[in-house]
């Protein structure tokens, strides 16, 4: 079986790259790199895996015959002059073209959001939105994976905490809790999908959302980092009404403003807090909070 991961460079696409070499099936793995400088030395060195050179702004560069399976990552895009929602349109495109083209390729799968079944009031996570609207039907067998919040999205705690003991939060109020994931069971998961291929699915495409093995708080991650660094750690909130301008001091304005908004709707008040819409299915990883924030601290 041969499986191609487009892009092939983030931590999902690293991680699902991992989980597939290291299953005894013996799949063939394609990563697809903008730059090939930055394939992680352990895959060059593996004799099932091949890099190739590739990007999913542009069509004509994605080369995905020979493939049965495609892993899919919706690129971030940090650029203040382009539209997010635009952007994540034209590179979905790009990737259905290629899949459409190369006639081998069976199954699609789709590296996701919690949230991307909404068209408004999520922010960021439109893009996702967006790239499930374009690849709905791209393949004869596409699967979304959901994914919740991402542990590793709390390494700049992990900084502040090294540096000064404490950590932001923007997950309010403290007794809050959102479900959150661990990138090496994204990658488990995402694998196991794309190994499934040519197994009938319930539905396509098939959606399910995917957890760790339980919700967690502010405190749970205070008292992680706690645990993790043998010392008393602070909780910084920032209010509702505050993340615009706290997002502004990472991002350009405009791409603050996604950020904020998505931050807000899994917040009380927020679509994803109340959840009209639920998906329905749901998958849980095994990794912990605790184990991810060790590895992020180095102990």
């Amino acid at each position: 079986m041969h499986i191609t991961v487009v892009p092939a460079s983030p931590k999902t696409g690293q991680a699902t790259i991992r989980s597939l070499l290291a299953d005894a099936r013996n799949p063939t793995v394609r990563g697809v790199y903008r730059d090939l400088a930055k394939v992680p030395a352990e895959f060059k060195s593996h004799p099932r895996f091949e890099a190739v050179q590739g990007s999913v702004e542009e069509a004509s560069s994605l080369d995905l015959s020979g493939s049965d399976a495609v892993l899919n990552i919706t690129p971030p895009l940090y650029v203040e002059e382009r539209d997010i929602v635009a952007h994540a349109r034209l590179v979905s495109e790009n990737v259905k073209a290629a899949v459409q083209k190369a006639a081998s390729v069976k199954r699609l799968v789709l590296l996701s959001s919690v949230g991307a079944q909404y068209d408004h009031g999520t922010g960021e996570i439109l893009t996702n939105h967006e790239a499930e609207a374009v690849l709905k039907d791209a393949a004869p067998e596409v699967v979304f994976v959901r994914c919740s919040y991402f542990m590793e999205n709390w390494a700049p705690a992990v900084e502040t905490v090294r540096d000064a003991g404490f950590f932001f939060t923007t997950l309010t109020p403290l007794d809050n809790s959102l479900p959150m994931i661990a990138v090496r069971d994204i990658g488990s998961a995402c694998a196991s999908e794309l190994l499934g291929t040519g197994t009938p699915l319930p539905s396509t495409p098939y959606v399910f959302e995917l957890h760790g093995p339980r919700a967690c708080t502010s405190v749970d991650v205070q008292k992680a980092l706690e645990e993790v660094s043998g010392k008393s750690v602070e909780i910084r909130q920032i209010p509702k009404a505050g993340l615009a301008e706290f997002y502004s001091a990472v991002f350009p304005p405009r791409i603050a403003q996604q950020f904020a908004e998505m931050n807000a709707s899994y917040l009380e008040g927020g679509i994803l807090y109340e959840d009209p819409q639920p998906t329905g299915r749901i998958k849980y990883g095994k990794t912990e909070l605790v184990d991810v924030v060790k590895e992020m601290y180095g102990a």
